[in-house]
């Protein structure tokens, strides 16, 4: 079984967290693996707004497909094509967040995940950390190809296995 695991981290140069601030990411790396494929996307948008203890009440996040490179351009085009990402009709992977819920089991991002033109409501995982530097907000889920049209019907696992990371600079 294969899964392609998107890895996204992003770091933002400037700006201070406090109560209700608005942080827009600014600078990225976002990376992907697969036992067959493994690359970057370029070009990515962000923003998280967070209360005075840094715990998100939003979290929304643009991804830009044309963006992608696997450090093979053939396969960049694959990837491009209508039979992945369609990245010229649908030049955004999206999330954005409708509701932050905290409790007991953690922080969740509950909003609509929106790849390969199909919208779905998704509940993020988020693990909220910080050091000297930085606020760190991360995320691991997975979700069904097929619910997004995304890639052939066989050859390769039937989930997308995602991992975020999204950091901001204090």
């Amino acid at each position: 079984m294969k899964t392609l695991l998107i890895t996204l981290s992003t770091f933002l140069v400037a700006g201070m967290i406090n109560a209700q601030d608005t942080s827009k990411v600014e600078t990225y790396k976002i990376a992907f693996f697969s036992k067959d494929a493994s690359g970057v996307f370029k070009e990515m948008k962000g923003e998280v707004v967070t209360n005075d203890d840094n715990t998100p009440t939003s979290f929304d996040l643009s991804i830009q497909t044309a963006s992608i490179n696997t450090g093979n351009g053939v396969q960049n085009k694959h990837a491009k094509s209508s039979e992945w990402f369609h990245s010229e009709k649908y030049p955004d992977i999206t999330f954005k967040s409708r509701e932050i819920v905290t409790n007991d089991e953690g922080v969740f991002a509950k909003g609509d995940l929106v790849l390969h033109g199909v919208s779905k409501a998704i509940t993020l995982p988020l693990t909220v950390s910080s050091n000297e530097t930085n606020h760190v907000y991360k995320t691991k889920f997975s979700v069904v190809r097929a619910d997004y049209k995304l890639g052939p019907k066989s050859k390769v696992s039937p989930s997308i296995k995602i991992i975020a990371a999204v950091t901001i600079k204090k």
